[in-house]
């Protein structure tokens, strides 16, 4: 810290001038409160009439937490800097897993995934954050490792420490999948020769088996679910057990998606809206997980919903560019998390509590885990239910987007009541059944001998014994 004079409209006054080595937070906190606040740490550099500034966050691809880590990674930055290092490729041999996961999310990820790149990149920096331990002793994050030097067993070792740390299998096997995609990718384009996950030809890391969930709505937990939720959400909600649809589609959806809904202006009235007998949502291969087009017929339910949502605050209809389940203007709503989080909690007894972060406290994240309900079970709802209502189950594949019926049937599951009334309609079924064939016998048995029949005396020659034997 040092003293300057600097010119004012008053004249020169001394001012105070900091020197904080290159990095400085850029948040409301005043500067004393800066080593304990949340907020991310941001590196400024000027060399040779280039001003360097970005978040060292984003650059490490991991969160720094002090201020000295904060310097010690801003003083290597400026050494790259000036050396003409800076922002060059590196070596093949000396690439890390984290510059691998870069140039993948620049490359590939935005290009082909844009419409799910948030979780791509949450996915990887949740990874490359993750620390390893080193077969030659101490740890260090992967993303700091070098990619030649991951194997097999480091893989392993990624999955004991994330599956340690209270991560399920599920997430376990997500983050590998993202990993292997990765190192997939790293293969096609040339950065690596092979991949840790195969050997030859032979897959040596294999994702662990998962348990498939049958978790539906039971009785009245739809009634106060959608209590519980507010009015957005609620819409959000209805139309995820109406279309079976992903949260990420739902919240993307837009007006110009929306087929069969036209908007009859009339002079001295209110605009009305008018169904075809045909209406359906499209959802356009860009926007899907599976990459592939898909239509949704409108039900009468969610056609009310979307009535409701088509006019701004002004009356006015919503441009087609704008978001069906967005603001009031229409402007996408990124997430759903904590409203839902809030919303099971709240319909199942329990009211939230949080942490000064804002988080929720361990209490209230053990009861959401008892609960046990997840947005994605609505999807699995909508399904159910379509099967109970006697919908083809080729037909729930297409609404669901699919790649194949037998995907689809890990998403199909009968509620307890559901379970028991089949049961009860196949019993009632077998019980007619009987009650037929006992009929049918009783008349048999019942019926009188014709009179030839009943005079008619056996026959008892030789011949005629030969043929009742035979």
């Amino acid at each position: 810290m040092k003293r300057a004079m600097r010119r004012t409209a008053a004249g020169l006054r001394a001012v105070t001038i900091h020197d904080n080595h290159g990095v400085r937070k850029i948040c409301a906190c005043p500067r004393s409160k800066w080593s304990k606040c949340d907020h991310g740490w941001h590196f400024s550099f000027k060399w040779k009439d280039t001003h360097y500034r970005f978040s060292l966050d984003k650059h490490l691809g991991k969160h720094v937490d002090s201020k000295s880590a904060a310097e010690d990674a801003g003083h290597e930055i400026r050494k790259a800097i000036k050396a003409g290092k800076f922002g060059q490729p590196v070596a093949r041999e000396d690439m890390t897993l984290r510059q691998l996961a870069d140039i993948y999310l620049e490359r590939y990820v935005a290009v082909e995934r844009s419409a799910t790149a948030a979780a791509y990149r949450m996915a990887l920096n949740t990874i490359c954050a993750t620390s390893i331990p080193r077969p030659s002793g101490g740890a260090a994050a992967f993303g700091e490792w070098r990619v030649g030097d991951i194997v097999t067993d480091t893989l392993e070792r990624y999955r004991e420490v994330r599956r340690a740390s209270g991560t399920g299998i599920v997430g376990t096997n997500r983050h590998l999948g993202s990993l292997r995609a990765l190192l997939n990718w790293g293969v096609r384009v040339g950065y690596l020769e092979q991949t840790p996950f195969k050997r030859a030809t032979e897959t040596v890391v294999k994702l662990s088996p998962e348990h498939g969930r049958s978790r539906r709505l039971d009785g009245e937990e739809e009634t106060s679910l959608l209590a519980a939720c507010g009015t957005h959400l609620r819409a959000v909600v209805e139309c995820a057990i109406e279309t079976g649809m992903r949260r990420g589609e739902i919240l993307s959806l837009q007006w110009s998606q929306i087929e069969g809904l036209t908007i009859e202006h009339r002079p001295g009235k209110e605009p009305r809206l008018t169904w075809a007998s045909k209406s359906e949502i499209v959802l356009p291969w860009t926007k899907t997980k599976t990459r592939r087009d898909r239509r949704i017929p409108i039900s009468s339910r969610l056609r009310a919903i979307l009535g409701m949502r088509r006019f701004d605050p002004a009356n006015r209809p919503h441009p087609e560019d704008t978001h069906v389940f967005g603001t009031e203007i229409g402007t996408r709503v990124t997430d759903v998390k904590r409203a839902w989080a809030t919303a099971v909690l709240k319909s199942h007894g329990h009211t939230p509590t949080y942490t000064e972060t804002a988080n929720l406290s361990s209490e209230s994240r053990e009861a959401l885990a008892t609960i046990d309900l997840h947005f994605h079970d609505l999807r699995r709802e909508a399904g159910s239910r379509w099967l109970d209502g006697g919908v083809p189950l080729h037909t729930i594949r297409d609404w669901l987007g699919h790649t194949n019926i037998s995907q689809t049937s890990t998403y199909l599951a009968g509620t307890a009541s559901t379970q028991h009334n089949a049961m009860a309609a196949f019993e009632a079924h077998r019980a007619a059944l009987q009650r037929i064939a006992t009929a049918g016998r009783k008349r048999r048995s019942g019926r009188p001998r014709r009179a030839a029949t009943r005079n008619k005396k056996p026959n008892e020659t030789a011949v005629g014994r030969e043929a009742s034997i035979m």
